[in-house]
């Protein structure tokens, strides 16, 4: 919320479809999946109004199953993403520089480059946004 958003739910929740759903009052328009591991996709899937589009943000680690019969019948469209692309950095640079985003409330770990072991630890427990580390 402190970052702006206008809801919060928790990704983990068993019914985190249905939080959401409650929190927007109807389904979304459009739902974008950062992590596009089977479970985030089907919850995306869950949260899109009929017609909604999903946008797959996320590196997918391994290929996976969709449910193809509810996508057909709910008429849901998938929609890759490419990131990292020089405009993503120039809009991100524009954003910090124009004070709309601030860096250090993305910043949740940081650590000198002798624990280089321990930042990836961190970076990979599901408690960090973002871990620097400091050479």
């Amino acid at each position: 919320m402190r970052l702006g958003a206008d809801a919060v739910v928790d990704a983990m929740a068993a019914d985190v479809t249905a939080q959401v759903r409650a929190a927007l009052g109807e389904s979304a328009d459009v739902v974008f999946d950062c992590v596009a591991v089977q479970s985030t996709t089907l919850a995306a899937i869950g949260m899109a109004l009929k017609g909604g589009t999903v946008v797959i943000v996320g590196v997918p680690a391994a290929d996976f199953e969709l449910p193809i019969r509810i996508m057909q019948d709910q008429q849901i469209r998938i929609q890759g993403s490419a990131t990292y692309v020089p405009q993503d950095f120039s809009t991100a640079i524009e954003m910090i520089q124009s004070g709309a985003v601030r860096a250090e409330d993305f910043i949740t770990g940081q650590f000198p480059l002798e624990q280089a072991e321990q930042a990836f630890e961190a970076s990979m427990s599901g408690d960090h946004i973002k871990v620097l580390i400091h050479p």
